[in-house]
């Protein structure tokens, strides 16, 4: 992606890292979200934005005067080198039907164009077929391996064209190898953008850089925008911001399984992020806000270790709403682990100096002791909770529930007085 794009891009992040949270954002973000078809998937803009998007090495650009040959994307993508190859099959889907083309000619196989082979041969530019390479070549010297390339055409404008191609590279299988999951088998998959221009490729880049710079400026400054600028912001925020705030707007609303779908495809996108060591410090913050949400989630509907899993994720933070929510799930699981963790958590909390005793750790901490006395009761341990349930009574401020607890226990012990 170009300088100005990425520039662009962390002002827009920028605004909206900072007002994650408001309400009013959310669903900002989600009407936009909601609209982000309103740039339909051939249009110019989406494609131009999507083509800019990948790795400057594949990106391939093409127009009158300089062609995007078979040979280059080769070398770039699987470093595979003219005398490597071997022969290529081609087979073109056109309107009147297929036909195929076996070609073995090492410099036609490397100098074959791409744009060409979509057209219908008169009119360069309008492409009409879909085309199939089947390149054989050779591997580290002694090995015939195969690339699979489909070609077709995918949107644009009257000066621009895009072409996408999915790219398959096949390995030989591993000599002993049984291992189904086994990475060294898996084939290699690509899938790339490139564009044929009608005029000077420079010349549409930077039509396309004035129209983000104008439109992230009217969004940054709060100025309305048409549904096609709306959908051009849409494209912009990352997929997985964009799953979290329609998660967050249907967890506020209390629609856990729809807030699910979302944030859970927010928690594998920022996952993968993480694996790849690009995850910000703000995204961070996000993946483990995520995180909460979705144990939260899952704990409202009583799917207690899904629940686990994910607020297993935010409990080494030590956050007070995180570590609240975890501790719940413990407690409500009837999982054997609670009191220890509750005990562990009082003692953190006790070695604490006077002036880190916030009233939110006081809370904190009398909610802890409102679990203590929860889990001891569901042990029968019923005089314990209740010397605990009536000291709580003269510092916490949840009185009606402490009461109601400790009616529950006189009604276990009449209970039990009553079986004897």
């Amino acid at each position: 992606m170009s300088k100005l794009t990425d520039d662009m891009l962390n002002i827009l992040f920028s605004r909206w890292r900072g007002k994650r949270y408001e309400k009013k954002r959310v669903d900002e973000i989600t009407t936009s979200f909601l609209i982000k078809n309103a740039l339909k998937d051939g249009t110019y803009l989406s494609k131009e934005y999507e083509y800019q998007s990948q790795e400057e090495h594949i990106q391939f650009r093409a127009n009158k005067d300089h062609a995007v040959v078979l040979g280059t994307m080769l070398n770039r993508i699987f470093d595979i080198r003219k005398e490597d190859l071997r022969m290529m099959y081609v087979i073109y889907k056109r309107m009147e039907g297929q036909a195929g083309e076996e070609i073995t000619n090492q410099d036609a196989i490397w100098d074959f164009d791409l744009c060409k082979a979509m057209t219908d041969g008169k009119h360069l530019g309008m492409f009409y077929n879909q085309v199939t390479l089947c390149v054989s070549y050779v591997h580290d010297g002694n090995t015939d391996e195969t690339v699979l390339i489909h070609l077709k055409e995918n949107g644009g404008d009257e000066h621009t064209r895009f072409i996408r191609a999915s790219i398959m590279n096949t390995f030989s299988t591993k000599e002993g190898d049984v291992s189904f999951p086994t990475t060294e088998n898996q084939p290699y998959v690509y899938s790339i953008l490139f564009a044929y221009d009608d005029c000077e490729p420079q010349k549409r880049i930077d039509e396309f850089e004035g129209k983000v710079k104008n439109v992230v400026d009217k969004y940054t400054k709060g100025r309305k925008l048409d549904d096609v600028e709306t959908a051009l912001i849409a494209k912009l925020m990352p997929e997985a911001v964009w799953h979290y705030s329609w998660g967050h707007k249907a967890f506020d609303e209390k629609q856990y399984w729809d807030a699910l779908l979302h944030l859970e495809t927010a928690f594998h996108l920022l996952k993968e992020q993480w694996y790849k060591d690009k995850l910000s410090i703000e995204d961070s913050q996000i993946f483990y806000h995520c995180c909460y949400l979705i144990g939260f989630c899952y704990a409202e509907m009583r799917l207690y270790e899904k629940a686990y899993f994910y607020l297993d994720f935010v409990w080494p933070l030590k956050d007070i709403t995180y570590c609240a929510e975890y501790i719940n799930c413990l407690v409500n699981s009837k999982d054997i682990r609670a009191m220890n963790m509750i005990d562990e958590e009082l003692e953190r909390l006790d070695d604490l100096k006077e002036e880190e005793f916030t009233d939110d750790i006081s809370n904190y901490y009398c909610f802890l002791l409102r679990r203590r006395a929860y889990v001891l009761t569901d042990m029968h341990h019923l005089d314990e909770a209740e010397d605990l349930l009536k000291k709580l009574l003269e510092v916490d401020n949840h009185t009606e529930y402490i009461q109601k607890e400790l009616d529950y226990i006189r009604q276990l012990r009449e209970k039990q007085q009553g079986n004897s």
